[in-house]
């Protein structure tokens, strides 16, 4: 490509001399700044022809990919290179160092302790799997053999999602990886293994009765459980000044999801609630054992609040009214995890269950 100044129509002009799709081509230009522009243009268009010849047909595909991705969430390829150019920037580092590093953040947020030992306790397990890797190179596919390799069902891979993500979404943040592989976890089927485990008015019955006899602050544990629907983890943190007559306050502090909710109080759960000054405070698993051996009843995970969600909707009737006494943000909660199927007349009879001397 060749540039000079000559004298076309009896004008002075710029001339460029060069070779477009494999001809001698001539272009005259009133300035040399037009004639340049011009040259700059045709070289970039044939460093991408260049560029595209000798692609693979992976390559591509990859290309296209990428493009495609972008424009649809639209996000500019610029942007894409900034993000790389500050990616590269950082040198690779080892998985386990950067929980390391993670698990010092985290001691200075205000994390419950059981929420703290969990999160320790999965990103333990994922930095024994791969030790030894760059965070760089872990994939959405890396964790579903994970996953797979444990035998662990989708219950317990949503679980280990929510604690191991949030970590990865720090990588993200400070720039050791790019995108969090979490997002793309293709999660095993969630077979329906039927209802969820409830009580019968018969087992709740003998249950209460029984811890009434030999454990009064079991038993009003258990009736807040059975009665309120209120979780297990949140019952141990509510304190005198929460329960009342007419309802039971679940603090922000207090509750699984941090936001505070007014659980109302039945005729029945305002006797069971009479029967013990407080709570039990110590030794509370072996305590409660204690009464599920005497009463012959079996435990399963959440019976107490599956079984207060099963029969509040089966008497009264109204799967928002569940849905609210329950916290959850719609029905679809309810249907999807907690209901089972209980007549009303039994319904009836689960809120008619009171402590013996007040029957």
């Amino acid at each position: 490509m060749r540039l000079t100044k000559t004298i076309n129509h009896e004008k002075s002009r710029w001339r460029v001399s060069t070779r477009l799709n494999g001809k001698r081509t001539q272009r005259f230009f009133t300035t040399r700044k037009q004639a340049r522009e011009w040259m700059r243009s045709v070289q970039a268009n044939a460093s991408v022809e260049d560029f595209w010849r000798f692609r693979s047909p992976e390559e591509k595909s990859q290309i296209v990919e990428l493009f495609n991705e972008a424009e649809a969430k639209a996000v500019r390829l610029k942007d894409l290179q900034s993000a790389l150019v500050k990616y590269q920037k950082f040198d690779p580092i080892r998985l386990d160092d950067a929980v390391k590093n993670y698990f010092c953040v985290i001691s200075k947020r205000s994390f419950r302790p059981s929420s703290a030992k969990q999160t320790r306790i999965n990103l333990n397990q994922l930095s024994e799997e791969f030790a030894d890797r760059d965070c760089r190179s872990i994939t959405s596919s890396d964790l579903e053999q994970w996953f797979g390799k444990r035998n662990w069902k989708r219950s317990t891979v949503d679980g280990v999602i929510a604690k191991i993500g949030p970590f990865f979404t720090w990588c993200v943040r400070e720039a050791i990886i790019l995108e969090n592989p979490c997002t793309k976890v293709v999660k095993p089927l969630n077979f329906d293994d039927g209802p969820p485990a409830i009580f019968t008015v018969e087992d709740t019955a003998r249950l209460l009765q029984v811890a009434q006899c030999i454990d009064p602050p079991i038993a009003k544990y258990l009736a807040i459980g059975l009665f309120a629907g209120i979780r297990p983890n949140e019952i141990i943190r509510l304190d005198n000044s929460d329960i009342n007559g007419r309802y039971i306050e679940v603090k922000g502090t207090s509750a699984k999801t941090r936001k505070r909710r007014i659980v109302s109080v039945l005729p029945n759960l305002q006797n069971w609630l009479r029967i013990a000054e407080s709570l039990p405070k110590k030794n509370l698993r072996r305590r409660r054992e204690i009464v599920i051996t005497q009463a012959n009843v079996d435990w399963a995970h959440d019976i107490m609040r599956h079984s207060f969600a099963s029969y509040h909707l089966a008497y009264h009737q109204s799967a928002d009214k569940t849905a609210l006494e329950m916290g959850h943000r719609d029905t679809q909660m309810l249907f999807k995890h907690y209901r089972s199927v209980v007549t009303k007349d039994e319904a009836a009879k689960f809120w008619k269950i009171e402590p013996a001397e007040l029957a």
